[in-house]
């Protein structure tokens, strides 16, 4: 049987700790999952690794767990960093887990010229990472950062300077813009032209509208930015996220990236 994993981080995590589970979490284990005294759980807090606790009480609206070894050492987070226009209603649930599963370190959301969906529901969209994290037994746990216009995006990450020329700390950052204007090269091409010697690696999704050409003008002016086709068809935007992910994933070599 897989077994139940839990985020919490509530206090730091350490043999002999104490932690009181309540709310939802609190009817997931005892509700859903059916779990009694002397079970095993397992906790992690994306700082402290993972640890093995066992359930010492059940009362009627909390439980408590205690904290008995370490398992896992803590994962550093990945260093994708996913920019994507949002997308409405649970399809936006289904990039905040699956994306997660694949790995992205920071969600960025951003606005552009054709966006129709200007903010997300942060609370909700937390919540199915933190579940996505549970499930897919990371124990890191990925940042959401502000919604932001492209180029504000763009200046802050330091991509550009004050007057839109590619800034010097671009040089550590990798910029994968999935376009799909038929510019972009193939990825089994593009890819492995991709040293591990940067820092991190963003990837840039638009709307379902796509980028405007003054924001293709715009972006193809930046240094170590590399543009990678997703095939013939126009995809919704989920569904170009989860196709550069998984390329992204099957051709760079992580451990060779300084983080």
């Amino acid at each position: 049987m897989r077994k139940t994993r839990l985020y919490n981080a509530s206090k730091p995590l350490a043999a002999g700790f104490n932690i009181k589970i309540t709310d939802g979490d609190f009817d997931y284990l005892t509700k859903v999952m059916r779990k009694k005294i002397g079970d095993d759980i397992f906790v992690f807090n994306g700082l402290d690794g993972e640890w093995r606790t066992k359930i010492l009480n059940i009362e009627k609206k909390n439980l408590t767990l205690l904290v008995e070894e370490k398992i896992f050492n803590q994962t550093r987070s990945s260093p994708i960093a996913l920019a994507f226009a949002p997308v409405k209603n649970v399809r936006i649930d289904f990039v905040a887990a699956k994306a997660t599963e694949m790995g992205v370190g920071k969600f960025a959301p951003i606005i552009t010229h054709h966006s129709v969906v200007d903010k997300i529901n942060e609370e909700r969209f937390a919540a199915n990472i933190k579940e996505a994290c549970e499930q897919c037994e990371r124990n890191d746990m990925p940042q959401i950062l502000p919604t932001k216009k492209l180029e504000k995006f763009l200046h802050e990450v330091g991509i550009f300077d004050n007057n839109q020329k590619s800034s010097k700390q671009n040089e550590e950052k990798i910029l994968i813009l999935c376009d799909e204007s038929g510019l972009g090269e193939k990825a089994s091409i593009m890819l492995p032209k991709i040293l591990g010697n940067k820092k991190e690696i963003i990837i840039l999704i638009g709307p379902e509208g796509g980028f405007s050409k003054e924001e293709f003008a715009m972006m193809r002016n930046i240094k170590n930015l590399y543009s990678m086709s997703l095939g013939k068809r126009i995809l919704r935007s989920d569904t170009a996220i989860i196709a550069a992910l998984a390329l992204v994933n099957e051709f760079i070599d992580f451990s060779l990236i300084a983080f």
